[in-house]
């Protein structure tokens, strides 16, 4: 196994819980934090489905809707399989100063830089998230915490037709739930791309197993 103290690391966790993968990322954190891991990127798939608010949501957006409150920015959305999920527990510090705004534009690039790959034309505009165009739909949610240096919760990105169905309960990000859209995209190949325009912007990755990252992170706590 790699030296992960000083390894960027990616794993595919495939479909994992709200719950369970919440408690995973609360232990990176900790372990980046202390230095035990380099930045950490995880992919996965929530089931069963869940409705996540973060800090500032407007209660209007989810009326009657069973939700889990989280401490990541944005409003109300929603998560299924179909759907790819990536947290991202990375040192947001660089030489000595913290410039989160200058990181959520780096995560942003990743995501249109990873769409355009696949022939998708994308862009930030005035709503939050990542939009394409032809009609305009929001393909990407974006909502991020940060713990001191470190941040954690990220984005998911819609590949399927099966999560734009639970958005319609809700105001996503207080939007109509009709602008929510998606890519048909092979969720493998939007992995590998994400990661290499990571490793652009932050060095080489190194990927672990789910196994390998789940010993990890009970060991080293």
């Amino acid at each position: 196994m790699e030296n992960l103290s000083t390894s960027n690391l990616h794993t595919d966790l495939g479909r994992i819980s709200y719950a369970d993968c919440l408690d995973l990322q609360m232990k990176l954190v900790s372990l980046r934090k202390a230095g035990k891991v380099g930045n950490v990127l995880l992919f996965l798939e929530h089931y069963p489905p869940v409705y996540t608010i973060g800090r500032k949501a407007d209660p209007k957006n989810f009326n009657g809707v069973e939700v889990v409150k989280t401490d990541r920015g944005g409003d109300v959305t929603y998560h299924s399989p179909g759907q790819l999920v990536s947290y991202i527990i990375f040192n947001t510090e660089k030489d000595g100063k913290r410039d989160v705004r200058k990181f959520v534009h780096s995560v942003e690039g990743v995501i249109m830089d990873t769409l355009r790959f696949f022939g998708y034309e994308s862009y930030v505009g005035e709503e939050p998230g990542i939009w394409i165009r032809n009609p305009d739909r929001k393909v990407a949610s974006i909502g991020m915490a940060i713990d001191g240096n470190i941040s954690y919760h990220g984005f998911a990105l819609n590949l399927t037709r099966e999560p734009i169905e639970g958005f319609t309960a809700v105001n996503p990000c207080g939007l109509d739930p009709a602008v929510m859209g998606y890519v048909p995209l092979e969720r493998s190949a939007v992995i590998r791309e994400i990661v290499r325009n990571f490793a652009d912007r932050f060095g080489p990755f190194n990927e672990l197993s789910r196994r390998e990252l789940m010993e990890a992170a009970t060991t080293l706590s």
